[in-house]
């Protein structure tokens, strides 16, 4: 596959995933009084007062700080595809395969999909304060200069998209800000809920004979925890199930119709769908 190709696929990909976010923002918007269709569970509470007043007003603010969270992430991501897209260019042009670059990240979550939004004024409205969420974003952005810095060295001296390129690229990775080791669970639970942003897996659907349908595991359910650590995301979970010796028993936490179940389950595949949600801490 030429790098024409290569790069004009990517491209429709991102158009298509764009032009798709915003028609079903359109939608959203147009719908009136009707609530707005998620993948997520809505459980968030509306502010009591400001809802008594003027309900549909609680409502849009809603949509806005929402609409706005998306438009920091898209931002994000169309800057992770850049150089998403520069990495491709330049490992056609030297030559190099991208099965190196892969085997070097098939590991870790896609930096695009799975990035948090990290800024003051999101890290303030989740609750951390001014003082801290400045001194974090500084040192993200500290990081994300040095990413900024290795591409363009890289670029210049031809070694963008190899193996030196992942591992200088690695090294500064480890640098990077790990915002839920800096508040702990707890906190961190807390500003993702606060901040608008899902904070819980959803079981989306159970594969009939799998472990997760012979423990009595049912689409729907929310898991909490798995092997006693606290679970955020659907790719936290994914990690963990292959993390271990095989076969060995550890404990799951589900939350279902306002009460927790705990099952015991072997590590490895579950055979559930998993999507995301947001329940307040």
């Amino acid at each position: 596959m030429n790098k024409n190709t290569v790069v004009l696929s990517l491209m429709c990909l991102f158009i298509g995933f764009f032009a798709a976010y915003f028609i079903l923002e359109n939608k959203e918007l147009n719908a009136g009084d009707e609530p707005g269709i998620s993948s997520a569970v809505d459980v968030a509470a509306i502010d009591e007062d400001t809802s008594a007043v003027n309900p549909f007003l609680a409502k849009d603010s809603d949509r806005l700080d929402a609409i706005e969270d998306e438009l920091e992430l898209v931002k994000q991501q169309m800057h992770e595809l850049k150089y998403a897209l520069q990495n491709v260019s330049a490992s056609v042009d030297t030559g190099s395969t991208l099965s190196r670059a892969a085997s070097s990240t098939n590991n870790r979550p896609s930096p695009v999909f799975n990035r948090r939004i990290y800024n003051i004024e999101h890290l303030i409205k989740g609750g951390v304060d001014a003082g801290n969420a400045e001194d974090i974003v500084r040192r993200k952005n500290s990081v994300e200069l040095k990413k900024l810095e290795l591409q363009d060295r890289a670029k210049r001296d031809n070694y963008l998209g190899t193996q030196r390129y992942n591992d200088e690229l690695e090294s500064i990775n480890q640098q990077d800000v790990n915002l839920r080791e800096e508040l702990g669970d707890q906190r961190y639970d807390e500003y993702l809920f606060n901040s608008k942003q899902n904070n819980r897996i959803k079981i989306a659907s159970v594969m009939l004979g799998s472990t997760a349908e012979q423990v009595g595991i049912q689409k729907d359910d929310v898991v909490l925890s798995y092997d006693n650590n606290r679970m955020f995301s659907w790719q936290e979970l994914k990690d963990a199930t292959s993390e271990g010796q095989l076969g060995d028993y550890v404990p799951i936490d589900i939350y279902r119709d306002g009460a927790i179940y705990s099952f015991s389950v072997p590590r490895g595949p579950l055979g559930m769908q998993l999507g995301a949600t947001r329940l307040e801490p």
